[in-house]
């Protein structure tokens, strides 16, 4: 087995540019506590190998399915496509109950077409990793959220393959909107480049108003939106909001909304010291903006040192869950904020038996 770096990965896949699968490997494995970025990177390799003439180079299977029937595994890895050629195999996400599939796929006396596994964080015992550390026909990378720095050379070079040039300042409102989620960034920079008509052959300049007008800074603004019907207990709004960003990942809604939580976790704190909620509102540095002060001075009442935990706890939990290979994946996170939004007093009590 080869344990990638992620640098050896980025080296011999570089975004947007084709590659001839390796005879030798058998099986691609991305797993991780940061899932987006496997599936981001299992996407690259697929992409890299299809044939971009066949509509069915890339062959997805669920786990459920093959779990139950493993040896479709290797079956599927040495059949062709519908249009003639070879194909790329891809399975998410990938759990230990696919270790018996991968065992034979493995033990196969042929296979021609690579396998893609998109995982979550499996620990060092698990079964399907070990499999994969003790052989050489498989290549392993573990996901781990980029640094700031690797961020923005990622986007550069995804930007640059996509045919995108982004004017200054939009790369960091790109980044900062999708909160450095690299799933998050290669959906918006396809659909940028759709807009644009671009290509690495005729390159399109993206600006501030272009990006405003349809990219992540629009979502920004629905999931800001979201956040503050959140805080204030708008139901009806919040539905709203989570109907505008629906199709999206919500780990950025779930990390900005744990930030709203930690603000109202220190105002909470001055106002049982005794400060007035005006006050410390207007003590927040860098200050709040002005027309938001009166309504989250007002919210503070609904939000008790319980409640802050309790929601805190809720969405380290979706996003953990949304991460973990088998689960509901995207809609753990909407429902958690959804729920986050129901006043503990509005909340349905178990009748006393």
């Amino acid at each position: 087995m080869s344990s990638w770096k992620r640098g050896d990965f980025d080296r011999a896949f570089p975004i947007g540019k084709p590659a001839l699968p390796d005879s030798a490997i058998r099986l691609y494995l991305f797993l991780g506590p940061d899932e987006s970025s496997s599936r981001e990177l299992a996407g690259r390799v697929a992409k890299a190998f299809a044939d971009p003439a066949d509509p069915m180079a890339i062959s997805d299977i669920a786990s459920t399915d093959l779990a139950a029937d493993p040896g479709r595994l290797p079956d599927e890895a040495a059949s062709v496509s519908m249009f003639g050629g070879s194909k790329v195999i891809r399975v998410a996400p990938a759990t230990d109950s696919l270790a018996e599939a991968a065992r034979l796929l493995l033990a196969a006396p042929a296979a021609g077409n690579p396998v893609i596994f998109v995982a979550g964080d499996l620990g060092k015992a698990s079964p399907l990793r070990k499999l994969a550390e003790e052989s050489p026909a498989v290549r392993m990378l573990v996901s781990y959220p980029l640094a700031a720095g690797d961020a923005r050379r990622w986007l550069a070079d995804a930007a640059k393959a996509h045919g995108i040039r982004l004017e200054p300042g939009v790369g960091d409102q790109l980044l900062a909107a999708a909160d450095g989620d690299t799933g998050v960034l290669a959906q918006e920079l396809e659909k940028f480049a759709l807009f644009l008509d671009a290509s690495a052959a005729d390159p399109k300049t993206l600006s501030a108003a272009d990006f405003s007008r349809l990219g992540a800074d629009s979502a920004e603004d629905d999931m800001n939106a979201l956040v503050h019907a959140i805080t204030m207990g708008k139901l009806p709004a919040v539905e709203r909001q989570l109907a505008l960003l629906a199709g999206s990942s919500p780990i950025p809604a779930l990390r900005a909304m744990a930030r709203r939580l930690l603000l109202l976790a220190d105002l909470r704190a001055q106002v049982d010291a005794g400060v007035s909620a005006s006050e410390a509102v207007n003590r927040v540095r860098p200050p709040i903006f002005f027309k938001e002060k009166d309504s989250l001075a007002a919210s503070l009442s609904g939000w008790s040192r319980r409640r802050i935990a309790a929601g805190l706890a809720a969405m380290l939990a979706a996003e953990e869950g949304i991460k973990t290979a088998d689960s509901a994946g995207s809609p753990l996170g909407w429902q958690a904020l959804l729920l986050l939004a129901v006043p503990p007093a509005a909340a349905p009590r178990r009748r006393a038996s």
